[in-house]
């Protein structure tokens, strides 16, 4: 009676749920949604098995990463006998960006308890990873004479990039200890340096 009068309603219990993601640098790798179904099947088999791991590691991985650095910022002011100021100022700013991308497989399979019962052991691994690392730095510089009613000087514009792409393939024999490592730097893509300078007078 006290419950329908003061209009009291029991709260439902909610379905267990959680997420599992991996972040490097702030962006997001890899994400797994656990729902109630899942975990029940943990607590019942006092086990964990996400079958959906070993499919994205045979589809392959992408992560994309890009940082913008400040790197320096100053202002310098020299007086002089004729009463006009010289004013210097400098900016630099670094822009990195990366985009890497990876396989892996495993014979016969990821996982120990998805293996034939005649084959428990790993007999191969391949993994195979390419990335493609750019950086681009700007340097910018002005000098600049005040003379009150105008002002004149010169400012430098400097800019600088560099892409180099590697990839590489490892494969892994572990019942005969042996392993392959392959690296790769394909000439037709990598940047080692450019350089460009554009001088402006005002």
């Amino acid at each position: 009676k006290i419950q329908s009068k003061l209009n009291i309603k029991t709260r439902r219990e909610e379905d267990p749920s959680a997420q599992i993601y991996l972040k490097v640098f702030g962006n997001e790798v890899t994400f797994q949604n656990i729902d109630s179904a899942l975990l029940k099947q943990i607590v019942r088999e006092d086990s964990l098995a996400i079958p959906d791991i070993e499919q994205q590691l045979r589809e392959g991985l992408e992560m994309k990463m890009t940082k913008a650095h400040h790197l320096a910022e100053g202002s310098l002011g020299i007086p002089t006998t004729l009463g006009l100021p010289i004013y210097m100022t400098m900016n630099s700013l670094v822009l990195t960006k990366s985009e890497i991308s990876g396989k892996m497989t495993v014979s016969p399979r990821l996982f120990h308890e998805d293996r034939p019962s005649d084959q428990k052991d790993v007999s191969a691994i391949e993994a195979s990873l390419s990335s493609i690392h750019s950086i681009a730095m700007q340097i910018s510089g002005k000098l600049t004479i005040d003379c009150r009613v105008i002002k004149f000087g010169a400012k430098r514009n400097i800019s600088m990039n560099s892409v180099i792409p590697i990839s590489s393939k490892v494969t892994m024999d572990p019942q005969n200890r042996q392993h392959k490592l392959i690296w790769e730097t394909p000439e037709k893509e990598h940047k080692l340096l450019e350089l460009r300078a554009c001088p402006i007078l005002f």
